[in-house]
């Protein structure tokens, strides 16, 4: 009885799936999620791939001639064998992409519902690119290399609801809130690059340790790329989402 009931529902359910990508496919509108919220947002295509136009433009995305996967797959193996302070040999084969791929940017699209003209935020799902799996690891590394102080992170707005109200202030205190736009698209690698090198050699790291590290991170950061409607981008001056 229970198998019974439990097949009758998934065909209703089903059946109001196939009912609602109908409807969207007959009006040319498509899913997608919306920004800081768990909210589904429906919109229409020609509407979805202009606000990813004026992204790109906005952003100085550069078109690409062709896919660089398998010229950044060398790239990386090329740059975890010259870093052999940083990798262990026995590990090089799980430090690397089978069959990588360039990332897909229409898949991952928020919309950003809280603001004005409702722009889009792309993030990119790097788990197939070339880099992917070194870069997790010299993630690790750094942070067991540099030591940043005062690092604060909050996990969401509840948990930063909870530590203000623990704060003691009065009426002549102020608190400010920051905002920075397309954060990710506009972080100089150059200076990333610098700042690294500046906290290794404060934490007193050896020559050859810095110049692999810096050399891993820039071949990694300068493989950002994406692919969109059947063509490659890359940001000119900062990383993708």
């Amino acid at each position: 009885m229970a198998t019974n009931t439990h097949n009758t529902l998934h065909k209703r359910y089903q059946h109001n799936l196939n009912q609602m990508k109908n409807i969207l496919q007959r009006n040319n509108l498509t899913r997608a999620r919306a920004d800081k919220s768990k909210t589904m947002v429906i919109i229409n295509k020609n509407t979805l791939k202009q606000k990813i136009n004026t992204f790109i433009q906005e952003n100085h995305i550069t078109h690409l001639n062709k896919d660089p996967t398998d010229l950044y797959q060398n790239h990386i193996q090329q740059a975890i064998k010259k870093c052999n302070m940083l990798t262990d040999k026995h590990i090089h084969k799980h430090l690397i992409n089978i069959k990588p791929m360039a990332p897909r940017l229409n898949a991952y699209i928020q919309v950003k519902t809280h603001k004005a003209n409702e722009p889009i935020r792309p993030v990119m799902n790097s788990t197939h690119t070339p880099a992917h799996k070194i870069a997790k690891y010299l993630n690790k590394k750094l942070k067991n290399l540099i030591c940043l102080p005062y690092t604060y992170t909050t996990k969401n707005s509840y948990k930063i609801a909870q530590e203000l109200n623990n704060i003691q202030i009065n009426e002549h205190n102020k608190i400010i809130n920051l905002d920075i736009k397309d954060l990710y698209v506009n972080l100089p690698i150059q200076n990333i690059l610098h700042i690294t090198k500046f906290w290794l050699k404060k934490y007193n790291k050896t020559n050859t340790i810095t110049e692999q590290t810096l050399y891993l991170l820039e071949v990694i950061l300068k493989q950002n790329y994406f692919q969109y409607n059947n063509q490659y981008f890359q940001p000119k001056i900062g990383i993708a989402m």
